[in-house]
């Protein structure tokens, strides 16, 4: 979708291209120990043996400084935690006017690379002839030069390390995943969803999905709104409001609300009122000027039509509604620092609006006026952004004339909402550093009571307060998160620990209402499903390649496994899936592996939170940055990926695919502290630069380290093929895929040295030390190739890899006995054995088949020998496999079951399904 608009934008004054802006500061007293993270990240960064595990890095972003970015009409793409950064689209002169703001540091733009993929019918392909190519299959050539075979017939293969991917996705269904570890993933970069929770269930589900940067989901009676970029049957306009209806539990088509035509209606924010007619005022963008002007505009809503009327105010905001009987009132901010008020009177007619006046003006930048009405008195609170103060006026003549009262909080507020006779507050706790939640009470507007949540978060944004069954209901964001705090009894102290409603990061802007129950709202960025879909991404006209096939091929090179035909370096490591690169966008415009960096550092981050152990990266800059800037610090990739690395992960990043003319590594791969990886064929020869073809990016860097760190396979590497179905595999080119090599190989080497976790250095001085240049590395080759198995020694004493006798992942899983004969339970031996049974049951206990197995070649003692037996003929001699039939012979029902295997040195399960 996002191709579409940034044409678009480019000719409105827009900034084609996003930016970063750095803040100054994470906000005045916050601590590093208030930041949440997952036991397996804080785990590796205690084994990291540092000093410091928390670092002021890690707090979540001041929500006051992006509340005034977008005040200022900014749209945030995405949050870096470890640079305090955002990267925003705006207008040159937003840009601009950015600069000068208190608290931001420096504007600089996103970089951006095209990665060109190189000609395969340029690059001679050489491999070596297999040795054991009935067990790796065409993947040995690449394997073997990193001795890694030696190492996966010890029973190694990379149990209890993490792997993260940031590439274009995952394409699960390929048969060399089948068997994959999949710890989670994320999409970055596709539409976002309206996310739908219900107390009653207490379960969540997309409401609405595929909209590209939701903004203010709201819930208003039975009508759902927010803005968002138009989908592809609207047209061109960016920030439309749109409306959906819910009728008995299932929504309505879209309803556009405002911009069909052009950029003047760009809608920022908006509020509804009313029952059976629905008012609904927007602050829309200005006319051929841009996005300067904001305009009031207004419209009634009535069933299925929206009529729009005239303009309210001009260079105003934040509209919030709020009625009493036939009359709906409106508060809005006005030229930044007044709140103005109208009053729109119903009757038969239609709306009849009053006229403004100004409520208060305290200066500063406000943001969202809410209002108490009680009879005669009026309470209305707005929040100083600039300065984080809470500013309240009050009214005892039914409106007529306002009075500044005392404000009940005094600390930093952040956020704030009110409801009935309720205030609420996200605030700065400057004693104990973190963010708390603060409830007040009032029954004039002068006094009120106080109830401080004893809860601390590393941030509280976008607070909504809401009362269903006589108690007070709290849903708030923290980082990422929706959480839920209610009332538990009558007094305004009585509140219950605080509940997280979303099990997953990238959730903003809550909003909760009531229908039959409790309900909950929320914009989700992104889905956990980083799959080629059909309603967000497009097919590549040109080489016919979905979106996930660039990421799935190097995914499969470090964890994929399918016997006889593909093995991965290390397939039993565990995968986290990052989607942060385009291949094509859902109108078929082709990016050629486009990787913007606010992405990558974003979907960096996460995987750091999520436990990862390694980061495998193919990204690169090339031609953003000079080679005078290459020094690992000036790019902002390459500083986030050093952070990663002082936080004890492992970052794995391809050198570049690069030309004689400009033959140096790209961007993040000058990091410090961080392994790059260079290409040689599958004989170990450089792959060579010319003039004309691509080849293995080299160094140094500007100040002089030696790059690429280690070389692996690139050229003639065979890799797996997502979109074709009448082939599997073909032979691809890049120091993409040797990368992904590498960070299989440390993988093994956590498995064998678990207490490695957590400490980068070692495992690549290891990976240096038993490489062919470790005496003499230069800057074509770095430390040369890796001897992975002696990176890996001294074994443990405690592993002894003769007694891993295995089964391997039945085939075909899942198994239909109405057209597959029988299903297959390959295994391998590491130590000769007799009395090899296989045993199937029922996940309930219930023994379905019990088999003796026997040799290949009788013998006297009926000892199978050491090896690895796959094919389906020898599994059908052995008699390893089942027909799905109970040894009564009749068929076995659908469902789980589990097959063990049995030596006398032990036994080993795998699971598998059957289905009928």
């Amino acid at each position: 979708m996002k191709g579409l608009f940034l044409t678009l934008l480019a000719l409105t004054g827009w900034a084609a291209e996003p930016n970063w802006i750095y803040f100054t500061d994470k906000g005045e007293g916050r601590s590093p120990q208030t930041v949440r993270i997952s036991a397996s990240s804080a785990a590796r960064r205690h084994a990291s043996g540092r000093d410091q595990f928390f670092w002021i890095e890690d707090l979540s972003l001041h929500p006051r400084y992006i509340r005034l970015l977008e005040i200022e009409g900014f749209r945030i793409r995405a949050r870096s935690r470890w640079l305090n950064a955002v990267s925003v689209e705006g207008s040159a002169a937003q840009l601009s006017n950015a600069r000068t703001l208190q608290f931001v540091k420096v504007v600089e733009p996103v970089a951006l690379h095209y990665d060109v993929i190189p000609d395969v019918s340029k690059s001679s392909i050489q491999r070596k002839e297999p040795i054991d190519s009935a067990y790796f299959g065409e993947t040995y050539a690449a394997l073997h030069l990193l001795n890694i075979p030696a190492i996966h017939n010890m029973g190694i293969f990379g149990e209890g390390a993490k792997i993260g991917f940031l590439d274009t996705g995952l394409k699960r269904d390929h048969p060399v995943f089948k068997t994959l570890k999949l710890g989670a993933e994320h999409d970055f970069i596709t539409g976002d969803d309206i996310m739908l929770w219900d107390k009653n269930t207490s379960s969540y589900i997309p409401t609405i999905s595929n909209y590209e940067m939701i903004q203010q989901p709201t819930v208003y009676h039975d009508w759902l709104f927010f803005i968002a970029d138009s989908v592809e049957e609207v047209g061109a306009s960016a920030r439309v409001l749109y409306g959906f209806h819910r009728d008995q539990g299932a929504w309505s088509d879209t309803l556009v609300l405002s911009g069909l035509a052009s950029m003047q209606d760009i809608t920022r924010s908006f509020a509804v009122s009313g029952t059976d007619y629905l008012l609904l005022v927007a602050e829309s963008g200005g006319t051929e000027s841009g996005l300067s002007r904001r305009d009031l505009r207004w419209g009634i809503l009535s069933g299925g039509n929206y009529e729009a009327h005239s303009t309210l105010d001009v260079n105003s905001r934040n509209p919030y509604l709020i009625d009493t009987g036939d009359t709906s009132w409106l508060f809005y901010v006005k030229d930044d620092s007044l709140v103005l008020m109208n009053l729109a009177q119903w009757d038969a007619g239609g709306v009849t609006w009053l006229g403004a006046k100004e409520v208060i003006s305290p200066g500063g930048i406000l943001d969202q006026p809410k209002a108490l009405i009680a009879t005669d008195t009026v309470v209305i609170v707005a929040l100083d952004l600039s300065e984080g103060e809470l500013h309240v006026v009050r009214s005892t003549d039914n409106a007529e004339t306002f009075t500044e009262i005392t404000s009940p909080s005094q600390a930093e507020v952040v956020a704030f909402d009110v409801e009935g006779n309720y205030l609420v507050t996200a605030e700065i706790d400057v004693s104990s550093g973190g963010f708390r939640l603060h409830v007040f009470e009032t029954s004039d507007g002068l006094t009120w009571s106080d109830y401080a949540h004893p809860e601390l978060f590393d941030v509280i944004d976008r607070v909504d307060l809401v009362s269903f069954n006589s108690r007070l209901h709290v849903v708030f964001e923290s980082a990422g998160e929706i959480f839920l705090v209610s009332q538990t009894g009558s007094t305004l102290n009585s509140w219950s620990e605080s509940e997280a409603i979303s099990a997953e990061e990238f959730s903003y802007q809550p909003c909760a209402f009531v229908d039959t129950d409790l309900e909950v709202v929320w914009s989700r960025r992104g889905d956990d499903d980083t799959d080629y879909d059909p309603a967000e991404d497009g097919i590549d006209p040109v080489n016919e390649n979905s979106h996930p096939a660039h990421g799935s091929r190097t995914a499969a090179l470090a964890v994929g496994y399918q016997g006889l035909r593909y093995i991965g370096a290390s397939p039993g490591a565990e995968l986290y899936v990052a989607k942060t690169e385009k291949h094509v966008n859902r109108y078929g415009s082709t990016y050629e592996l486009r990787a913007e960096e606010d992405m990558w550092i974003e979907g960096l981050e996460w995987l750091e939170r999520q436990g990862v152990d390694i980061v495998n990266s193919s990204l690169g800059y090339g031609s953003w940055y000079t080679y005078e800037q290459r020094d690992g610090k000036t790019s902002p990739a390459s500083r986030a990926a050093t952070m990663a690395a002082e936080r004890g992960v492992l970052i794995v990043n391809s050198a570049g695919n690069v030309t004689s003319r400009e033959p140096y590594i790209l961007p993040p791969a000058d990091a410090e502290g961080i392994l790059t990886a260079g290409g040689v064929d599958t004989l170990g020869n450089w792959w060579e630069q010319s003039s004309d073809n691509s080849g293995s990016a080299v160094g140094p860097t500007v100040d002089g380290r030696i790059k690429p760190d280690l070389v692996a396979p690139a050229l003639g590497v065979y890799v797996i093929d997502v979109d074709d179905s009448t082939r599997f595999g073909f032979y691809g080119s890049g120091t993409s895929y040797a990368a992904p090599l590498l960070a299989g190989s440390a993988a093994l080497i956590l498995e064998v040295h678990p207490e490695y976790r957590g400490n980068p250095d070692t495992i690549i001085t290891l990976l240096k030390q038993s490489a062919t240049l470790a005496s003499s590395p230069n800057d074509t080759l770095g430390w040369g190739i890796p001897d992975v198995l002696e990176a890996i020694k001294p074994l443990p004493r405690d592993i002894d890899t003769f007694f891993r006798n295995e089964l391997l992942p039945p085939f075909p899983n899942p198994y239909h006995p109405s057209t597959q004969a029988r299903i297959n339970f390959p295994f391998r031996l590491n130590k000769a054995s007799v009395r090899v049974r296989l045993s199937i049951f029922t996940l309930s206990g219930e023994k379905i088949l019990d088999r003796e197995l026997v040799p290949l070649t009788p013998n006297d003692v009926g000892e199978i020998p050491v090896r690895t037996y796959i094919t389906p003929d020898d599994l059908a001699t052995i008699g390893a496999y089942w027909d799905g039939l109970t040894e009564s012979g009749q068929p076995a029902a659908s469902g789980l079951y589990l097959a063990v295997l049995s030596t006398q040195y032990g036994t080993h399960a795998s699971k598998f399904v059957l289905m009928r």
